[in-house]
């Protein structure tokens, strides 16, 4: 599912400002679950890994949730 329709998804069950807010702390958290890893012992560092969509991935993990509803 493409962002635009996943963010249609969330706002129609929570509302705009909530989706737009849920959507931010989810994109926050896996930014955030990205750079610790890199602190673990033995991880490769920044470098050697491919880009990574984190807001695809928090704007499912959100949709995820709303679909709970």
């Amino acid at each position: 599912m493409e962002k635009q329709q996943i963010m249609k998804a969330i706002t129609a069950k929570v509302g705009q400002a909530q989706a737009i807010d849920i959507v931010m702390q989810a994109y926050n958290t896996e930014l955030i679950t990205t750079w610790l890893s890199h602190l673990e012992p033995n991880k490769p560092g920044l470098s050697t890994q491919k880009r990574h969509d984190h807001l695809t991935d928090a704007l499912e993990r959100v949709k995820e949730v709303c679909d709970l509803i």
